[in-house]
């Protein structure tokens, strides 16, 4: 799998306000010319609203595809999606989140990355997007965008090549477990034994999974 970039972004903290609400929130992203510096643990001119839940060592880096963004926005009504609308930091012509599993490593031009969880919406979502339904419908549309977890820092330019370097071995599409969170339905016992195999999952996962095998 090789993708384009069609934006990079980036943001800080800032209010999110619409409809008499208001909250901090880095989903406010700008497209920035690049390069994104990309360390272990964060990328440069990036930081997150809500540090204990999103930007931790598996989620550093928040790609989206435009094709996964637009059945998300369509849901809304929209027809148009604006790179970093939602947060990501880069903004791909494709990344279907049915193909790709956690544990897949790719290269964002110097950087190398793992895919290691779905971005789980909150309820900020509605309050990005302006619209009651926001986080409802990035659940319902199944696409969700993907965290990645840094194993090679670097820099990502703009003309940077994005391509998929090593399949995971025991693979867990990332829609398959975006599906099961959103419900909020427990992984079976194959499932879980699948996870703990492929090994690339959130460490606070591993810990939960291995306390009750």
């Amino acid at each position: 799998m090789i993708a384009k970039i069609l934006s990079l972004n980036s943001g800080e903290p800032s209010p999110l306000e619409w409809d008499g609400r208001s909250v901090s929130s880095s989903m406010l992203h700008h497209s920035v010319p690049g390069p994104l510096v990309v360390h272990k643990d964060r990328i440069e001119g990036n930081s997150f609203g809500s540090p204990l839940i999103h930007g931790l060592e598996h989620a550093v880096l928040y790609a989206f595809g435009i094709t996964s963004a637009l059945e998300f926005v369509k849901l809304l009504g929209m027809s148009e999606y604006a790179p970093g609308t939602t947060g990501e930091n880069v903004t791909l012509d494709a990344l279907d989140e049915r193909e790709i599993s956690v544990g897949d490593k790719f290269e964002f031009g110097e950087v190398l990355a793992e895919a290691t969880n779905p971005r789980i919406p909150c309820g900020k979502v509605s309050l990005r997007m302006r619209h009651a339904d926001g986080q409802k419908a990035l659940q319902q549309c199944g696409r969700s965008g993907i965290y990645f977890r840094i194993l090679r820092p670097g820099k990502i330019f703009r003309d940077s090549t994005v391509r998929r370097v090593e399949l995971a071995k025991h693979r867990f599409p990332i829609a398959e477990l975006y599906a099961k969170m959103v419900a909020g339905t427990q992984l079976s016992p194959e499932e879980i034994q699948r996870a703990l195999a492929n090994g690339a999952f959130p460490r606070k996962m591993h810990e939960k999974w291995t306390a009750t095998t």
